[in-house]
This record gives C-alpha cells, sequence and structure tokens, in this order.
C-alpha cells in the first residue's frame, strides 16, 4: 500500500503550526499524525508521502512527493487514525471514497483521476485536528494510543530504585533514558521515556506523559497530565498539558499550560502565560483563515507559537495567545493576543523582523542540536516571510 497525506481544505486554520509543515506532520501525543497513520496501516515510510504547498517541497524536504499517477490511498492530514477508521481504509476499494460529516477522511484512486464515485459514510467516533487548540486538547488521548502503538511486544528498560512510582498504567523506558530520584505518578496515564531522554533529580511529574528521542526534564520540574516533549526538546518549571513538537526549549521557572509550541522556539526564565481568563469565560483565539478571534471551545487556553519563535526572560502572555513563526519578543508588559509571523517587540509595539536576522540566530541555534540551517531552511522560511507580509503593520 502506498500513503499519499493531503492538507485539510482550509490549512489557514492550522496556522501558525502549518506555515511550515503538512497537516500531517503535526505532533499530537508521542507521533506525528502521519506516523500514527503509517504504523496502523502497516505502511513503511518510503511509501508514504505529502501534497503539500509547493515551498514546502524544494530539493532538501523532509517531505517527499510520491509519483501522484500510481494508485494509492489518500489520508486527510487532519484525521487522526483510530482502529474502526483503519479498518474501514483497508476495506476501500478504487474509486471510494470515505467521508465523515461531509469530510473526506481517505479515498483509494489516483491524484489525476476524477473524483471517486462511491461515496461511503463513516458514522463511528472520528477525531480530527482542525485548530492549533486540539493538538493540546486530544493530548492525553493520543499519548495513551501512541504508548499501546509504540511499546506493544516490548519490555522496558529498567527504572532506577531511587525513584517513586505511583499507580498502575506503565513506565516504559528506551535504551538510553535516564530517571533518578524523582516521582511517577501513572494513576491516570503511562508514561512513556524516549532513547536518550533524561528527567533530571527532583522532578514531579504525571501521565500521561511523553517523553521523545533526547528530550529532557530539568531538576525539580512539574508536570502535570497530557504533556508531551518532542524530540530534543528541553523544559522545565511548570508545565500543564503542553506539546513541543520537537527541538524547543523551556529550560526554567515559570507557567506554560494548555499550550503548543511548533520547533525551535525558546522561552525565556520565568516567562509565564496565562491559560484561564479571570472571568473564566470561553477563549478566543486568532484564526488565520478568517482574519479575526475566534471561540475556541476552551475554558483552558495558552500560548500558541510557530517555529523558530522566541520570548526574552519574564515575558508574559495573555490567555489564547497566538505568536506567529520567526518572532522574537521582549519587555515588559503582555504583548497582544495576535503576534504576526516575524515580529520584533513586545507589548510597547513591534516592528518587522528581518529575514537576515532570522536566519543568523537560526544558524547560530541548530547546531546546538546536531542539525543545520540548510538551503531548505531558509527557503521555506523565506517563503514563510512572503505570504505573511500583509499581516505585518509595525508600531
Amino acid at each position: 500500500m502506498i500513503l499519499q497525506f493531503i492538507e485539510p481544505q482550509t490549512i489557514e486554520n492550522l496556522y501558525p503550526l502549518t506555515l511550515t509543515r503538512p497537516a500531517a506532520d503535526l505532533r499530537c501525543g508521542l507521533l506525528t499524525i502521519a506516523e500514527k497513520w503509517a504504523n496502523d496501516l502497516g505502511v513503511s515510510k518510503s511509501h508514504c508521502g505529502f501534497i503539500t504547498r509547493n515551498y514546502l517541497q524544494s530539493e532538501g524536504s523532509p517531505y517527499p512527493a510520491l509519483p501522484q499517477e500510481q494508485p494509492a490511498v489518500y489520508i486527510n492530514g487532519s484525521a487522526l487514525p483510530n482502529p474502526n477508521v483503519v479498518q474501514a481504509i483497508k476495506k476501500l476499494l478504487p474509486h471510494q471514497v470515505l467521508k465523515h460529516q461531509n469530510k473526506v477522511v481517505a479515498f483509494h484512486g489516483t491524484h489525476v483521476d476524477t473524483l471517486p464515485v462511491n461515496v461511503i459514510e463513516f458514522e463511528d467516533a472520528l477525531d480530527w485536528i482542525d485548530r492549533p487548540f486540539h493538538i493540546f486538547a486530544l493530548n492525553g488521548k493520543e499519548i495513551v494510543q501512541d504508548f499501546a502503538r509504540v511499546t506493544a511486544g516490548r519490555s522496558s528498560a529498567p527504572l532506577s530504585d531511587s525513584n517513586k512510582t505511583i499507580g498502575d498504567y506503565p513506565i516504559f523506558l528506551e535504551e538510553g533514558a535516564k530517571v533518578e530520584c524523582c516521582i511517577l505518578n501513572a494513576k491516570e496515564g503511562p508514561i512513556y521515556i524516549g532513547t536518550n531522554a533524561e528527567i533530571m533529580e527532583g522532578s514531579l511529574v504525571r501521565g500521561p506523559l511523553a517523553l521523545c528521542e533526547g528530550a529532557v526534564l530539568k531538576m525539580g520540574s512539574k508536570v502535570y497530565s497530557a504533556t508531551t516533549l518532542g524530540p530534543y526538546s528541553v523544559a522545565g518549571g511548570e508545565i500543564s498539558n503542553v506539546v513541543f513538537w520537537g527541538y524547543s526549549n523551556k529550560g526554567h521557572d515559570g507557567f506554560l499550560g494548555n499550550a503548543v509550541l511548533g520547533q525551535w522556539c525558546n522561552i525565556g526564565a520565568d516567562t509565564n502565560a496565562s491559560n484561564l481568563k479571570n472571568t473564566y469565560d470561553e477563549v478566543k483565539v486568532w484564526n488565520y483563515a478568517s482574519g479575526r478571534f475566534e471561540r475556541s471551545g476552551q475554558q483552558f487556553c495558552g500560548l500558541i507559537m510557530g517555529d523558530h519563535s522566541k520570548c526574552g526572560i519574564n515575558t508574559m502572555f495573555n490567555t489564547g495567545t497566538v505568536v506567529g513563526v520567526g518572532c522574537n519578543l521582549f519587555g515588559a508588559g503582555f504583548p497582544r493576543q495576535f503576534v504576526p509571523d516575524f515580529s520584533w517587540g513586545g507589548a510597547q509595539g513591534f516592528v518587522t523582523h528581518k529575514l537576515d536576522a532570522v536566519h543568523k540566530t537560526a544558524n547560530l541555534v541548530l547546531p546546538r542540536r546536531k542539525q543545520t540551517y540548510g538551503d531548505y531552511e531558509k527557503q521555506v522560511m523565506e517563503s514563510v516571510f512572503a505570504i505573511t507580509e500583509p499581516l505585518r503593520g509595525e508600531g
């Protein structure tokens, strides 16, 4: 079987996170959406392709474009797999499309075909990532499901006797994982600690929790349920229901809750982000597609931050703040609740964060994680800069 991941109809609803990646590369739980589907359908990475925007598929792209003339199963990149929908997709015949509440889940055919003529309605429950805040809202559930995917039929590396464990859910350590003198509460969900990941001494953590390869929790961290640290992320302080895509830092004290950070973000020491309004009202969140704030359906909603954005020490964020790609924030007071991509400044106003400065910082940051800021990465940032230019206004 060949899988091709297609974008949802309005990819802008998932900006700023999908300005720099396809929807299927969003992380929710332990794995990305594409990784979940590949696992459940038994498809190797080499047989998975992405149909996405041209600037994300230039030379050096991690999102391969497979030939679209050959028959394949096309998956909506914002749909999350579950056993029932996976079985329904396995039964699809050529020129059949699977829909759920008027949204295409998958179809079997070629991308150059005329539209499939045989529509099958999927009437069971199905979760979608339609907005950035859906990532943290569904993260606890997805950690539990991904834990089962990743650990099935395998044995955990030993956990040191210096730790205190509570609860009946499993705790799984990959080879090279390090945990000493910590309290691990698995009463409400499993705890996964990836290859060469570390939870430093004195940390208090509650499952469901996922640390991907090379992730680190600093000493004395307080981490509540439904939190994911993506590959090579570093976190400390107080964290609750946060998803770090990967390669991002929040290494010091300060609170971050009900939040999503892209990659290559850095949160300065003692930064705090509100996740609940004083009035306890529903949080409104900026939507790129509509160009306005929309109701989120969430009472708890914190920070959404795009790739390569940074904030200085003691930064404060209002409830439901959205920070675009390539921003640098600093200074006293609360920045506005929507910070356009490539903004430089804070509560007193913004100017454009020039591309040369963004490239310079990225060239210093990526080698710290043994990664390279190459031509592809530079071209993506330049494309995103051009796409988001209408949003920026200085002052």
